[in-house]
């Protein structure tokens, strides 16, 4: 049979969707990449492009994995020891946040920008349930990240707002939708492409969180042109491969304010004649940011 280039549109225990010239193809994997892979995550991830050989009409084994261009990926959450690879060749991550219901977490959005840029990937913060906001609020988060250049869009699945913006930041490209649980990431996906027909889930009043309704991830095919990634909703967004030392890169303001430390290897946290600390105190760097560094920075180590 015939041998054929394609890609993983998604993956359910032993087998995989592959698309190829517009046909759609169940694969298995041949045991010879399971024997090849480093063992951080399985031999084919979503997003990625394969070689196979198509069996009998319709199905196919796959025989190779081509070099994959980025990634998105995070430290296992059953062992911050292995990389999860949540999906590759992906052009931009779309954090997708709420100011109410779930409440904003800037944490949240420091975390995965740190997880976009560092697997090659853009990242767009979409603000989602702009119509439950109060006034400022929106403005707050438009100044922190529009400020620092960050691409922002600001959005309501429920009314409409700010889809067209949606539509046009995602044309002919792969997104990844990521974020915490009930923030909308479904929902939006919706809007984008009626008929679909995501699971959406209600958050629960009592502890202000979203319910899990996306369990696995899937690359899904927009009929305006480009792909989309829905992924389940995350409680705990694990860096993987991110050393102490590394974590003011993907804040800009402090590393560039950092250049004025008197330690060449400061961590802004601790150490005298601190030019970041200084500017914290000053009020000319936003503090929320700062606390959400030393946050980021405690949980990967000083080193």
């Amino acid at each position: 049979m015939a041998v054929k280039q394609g890609c993983v549109l998604s993956i359910e225990g032993p087998w995989c969707q592959v698309e190829a010239e517009g046909c759609l193809y169940r694969c298995g994997i041949r045991k010879k990449l399971f024997l090849q892979a480093d063992g951080n995550s399985g031999p084919v991830v979503v997003g990625d492009a394969v070689i196979f050989e198509e069996t009998t009409p319709g199905e196919g084994v796959i025989d190779g994995v081509l070099e994959r261009r980025t990634k998105l990926s995070r430290s296992a959450p059953w062992t911050h020891e292995k990389e999860h690879i949540v999906a590759v060749n992906i052009d931009q991550l779309l954090i997708v946040v709420s100011l109410k219901n779930p409440p904003l977490k800037e944490g949240v959005i420091d975390r995965y920008i740190i997880v976009a840029e560092s697997g090659g990937l853009k990242p767009i913060i979409c603000v989602n349930k702009i119509d439950l906001a109060k006034d400022g609020e929106v403005s707050s988060v438009e100044e922190t990240y529009g400020g620092l250049g960050y691409s922002l869009l600001f959005t309501s699945a429920v009314h409409g707002e700010g889809i067209d913006q949606l539509r046009a930041a995602l044309r002919d490209r792969k997104t990844v939708f990521g974020g915490q649980s009930g923030v909308g990431k479904s929902s939006l996906i919706n809007t984008l492409q009626p008929g679909l027909g995501l699971r959406v889930g209600e958050v629960r009043r009592a502890v202000r969180k979203g319910r899990h309704t996306t369990s696995s991830v899937s690359l899904i095919k927009l009929d305006m042109g480009g792909h989309v990634v829905d992924t389940p909703g995350v409680r705990e967004l694990g860096l993987w491969d991110i050393e102490g030392q590394d974590v003011a890169e993907f804040f800009p303001e402090i590393w560039e304010t950092g250049r004025n430390c008197k330690y060449t290897r400061c961590t802004h946290s601790h150490e005298p004649a601190c030019a970041v600390k200084e500017a914290v105190q000053r009020g000319t760097l936003n503090r929320r940011r700062h606390e959400s560094y030393l946050r980021i920075l405690n949980s990967v180590g000083k080193n």
